[in-house]
């Protein structure tokens, strides 16, 4: 056992004073074990904790604060503060602690054993509990861990269940715009604070000395009803209101479907807990000017639905904002956390492998041209831009920014660009993109923003990074088909990425586009039934008609060796400046006429931007190369390109 004075360190009695709901400081306890609960989703952990005089297993650890265990902050007998929690019973005479801000004092390898217990006040360990957790399925720990039902309440720190603060409504005989502000007493981390909270009117809110219409937000929150954490929502209470901050919110998507033309917006909250998604559609997307981000909000009346699989977090459940949803803007948010980043350096995002997504930052040093591309996913245009970042490890690397990103991008002097869950691609080497699953910030107000910003100002002349020219060239990813054709099969795992001046020797005329999938986004090939349908094995359907996709196979030479590669419908309509429906028509109504646009490629020269890739077929390895993009040559961008590549040579030959 440990010995007395070790003793001393834990708050003895505190766990008692918690689940009696008696005010209690910060306490000092310690951990006794972990365990992850099972099942998919964010991962939860629950803790065996010691204050010296009782073991409790029914804490939980919330959700950000998991890279502590993760990180091996907390482990076994590790001595920590508790700083911060809530408790809430989900039923009579069950309590589950909710960890919400911890502060390790001694690692749990140097304490090395467990503090000494009075045992008449110990259950044992994890196992005696009803129900027993350690049987118990994701779905109903997450009930447990959430239920802050419609009859539940929650108190912070053991304090008296915090209640929505008073929130006065417009007199009757006053004007709708009229604001009415009442002073309450927030009672939070044991300390009484005054919080000034701004009421609407029927139908305006005044903020920052402008009116906004917020038609769906006709009255006032209940005041009889508590704040909830974000952990404890799920679809089946009635009555609550949160109280948490906005850490971001996406630009204004409009669309056009059977039922009509729409728009929708997303904003992501968090509060101690965890964070949740809302979305805004059409009339209550009129909210997006009236949310800031980091600014703290009370929320009610939004549906409460299971989240999809490709939001921005990981959260079982998301809002969708109706008429009935009322938010009102708080000014007592001050012990909110805000968002958090666990950036990679980017020469390490280097390393990893595609569909990757990591928090990075980094100083904007080359912005291109804004282009329009045709998108894989819908066969839609959509506009791209690729922004060059670098970090203290002075490696660069591209980030691609998409639609409105792409096009509303102020071109500013070095900015510095944050994105969390930043997807890994593999295109032309290691790169990054902002996809739906990201958030993408400008000069965002942090610490490791003002480091970075320091850092490359004080740089100066001493480093200087390759702007992105019209063609994007550089000379290091050049190669010739020599050095492909070279290249051992056997021992080429990954995809090799280059660049290459070539000409077009030859075009298979025979099989320059096929039968594709008419469904959107599909171009699998389809095969022809008997009944006259085509079925496409992807979609596992059958269609009446089929659309012509163009697969270009092209041989190309170069000085040094020729390689034969394949090019697909948007490179390929590029080059011979046909879609594929339309080269077919050509091709039903004079053939002579397609032969002579396949063979007006004869010959023409390109830089391309090539990917050769090892596929298996009939158990024999091959190598396959894809043209990824194909560009006119520009004499006199190619010209400095050949004379930097002599300069160099030169500089290579006098070091020997």
């Amino acid at each position: 056992m440990a010995s007395s004075t070790n003793f001393s360190e834990l708050s003895a009695g505190s766990i008692k004073k918690m689940m009696d709901d008696d005010n209690v400081d910060p306490s000092i306890l310690q951990i006794m074990g972990y365990k992850k609960v099972p099942g998919e989703g964010t991962p939860r952990y629950r803790l065996l904790l010691n204050d010296g005089e009782t073991l409790y297993p029914l804490a939980i650890l919330a959700i950000h604060l998991n890279y502590l265990i993760e990180e091996k902050q907390l482990e076994k007998f590790t001595i920590f503060k508790l700083n911060k929690y809530a408790c809430t019973e989900v039923r009579p005479g069950t309590k589950i602690l909710i960890c919400l801000e911890i502060e390790s004092l001694s690692p749990g390898s140097i304490v090395g054993n467990q503090i000494s217990v009075n045992r008449s006040n110990v259950t044992n360990g994890f196992s005696q509990i009803t129900p027993s957790i350690n049987n118990m399925s994701n779905a109903e720990y997450s009930q447990i861990q959430r239920n802050a039902n419609s009859n539940g309440r929650i108190s912070y720190n053991n304090l008296p269940a915090v209640g929505q603060p008073a929130m006065n409504r417009v007199a009757e005989n006053s004007s709708p715009s009229k604001c009415i502000s009442t002073q309450t007493t927030l009672t939070v981390n044991n300390h009484h604070e005054n919080s000034l909270v701004i009421s609407s009117g029927p139908s305006n809110v005044v903020q920052n000395n402008r009116n906004v219409s917020l038609k769906y937000n006709t009255q006032t929150i209940n005041q009889s009803v508590s704040v909830v954490p974000i952990i404890s929502l799920t679809p089946y209470q009635n009555k609550w209101t949160l109280k948490a901050r906005v850490i971001y919110k996406t630009s204004i998507v409009t669309y056009s479907n059977q039922r009509g033309e729409g728009k929708f917006f997303s904003f992501y909250l968090l509060d101690e807990t965890a964070e949740i998604k809302a979305i805004a559609f059409n009339n209550q997307a009129d909210l997006h000017d009236y949310l800031e981000i980091d600014k703290v909000y009370y929320i009610t009346g939004a549906n409460v639905k299971p989240s999809k699989e490709n939001s921005l977090i990981k959260s079982d459940f998301e809002l969708m904002v109706t008429d009935n949803t009322k938010i009102e803007r708080a000014n007592d948010g001050q012990n909110l956390p805000y968002l958090k980043f666990n950036f990679v350096p980017i020469p390490q995002i280097k390393t990893l492998t595609k569909d990757n997504y990591v928090d990075v930052i980094g100083v904007c040093c080359s912005v291109s041209n804004l282009r329009t591309i045709v998108s894989k996913v819908n066969n839609r245009e959509v506009d791209k831009i690729d922004l060059l970042l670098i970090d203290m490890g002075e490696v660069p690397i591209t980030l691609s920014l998409w639609g409105s990103d792409a096009k509303e991008f102020k071109r500013q002097n070095n900015p510095v660009i944050v994105v969390r869950n930043a997807r890994v691609t593999d295109f032309n080497g290691i790169s990054l993109s902002v996809s739906q699953a990201s958030m993408f910030f400008v000069n965002p107000s942090i610490t490791e923003v003002f480091q970075l910003r320091t850092w490359f100002d004080n740089l100066g002349d001493s480093f200087s990074v390759r702007p992105f020219p019209s063609n994007e060239w550089n000379s290091q990813s050049f190669k010739t088909f020599h050095d492909i054709n070279c290249l051992e099969v056997e021992a080429t795992d990954q995809p090799e990425y280059f660049m290459m001046k070539a000409d077009v020797v030859m075009v298979n005329k025979e099989k320059a586009m096929y039968r594709s999938c008419p469904q959107e986004g599909c171009f699998k090939k389809v095969t022809e039934t008997e009944n006259n349908k085509f079925k496409c094995e992807k979609c596992n359907m059958e269609y009446d008609s089929s659309t012509w996709t163009l697969l270009l196979t092209l041989n190309l030479a170069d000085f040094s060796d020729s390689h034969w590669t394949v090019a697909f419908r948007d490179t390929a309509e590029m080059m011979i400046g046909y879609p594929g429906e339309q080269l077919n028509r050509i091709r039903e109504e004079n053939e002579d006429k397609y032969l002579n646009v396949l063979s007006a490629l004869h010959f023409q020269s390109f830089v391309f931007k090539l990917r050769s890739k090892v596929e298996v077929f009939n158990d024999t390895s091959r190598l396959k190369t894809t043209v990824l993009e194909a560009n006119p040559v520009e004499p006199v961008a190619y010209t400095k390109k050949l004379v930097a590549d002599i300069r160099r040579m030169e500089r290579i030959l006098n070091a020997e």
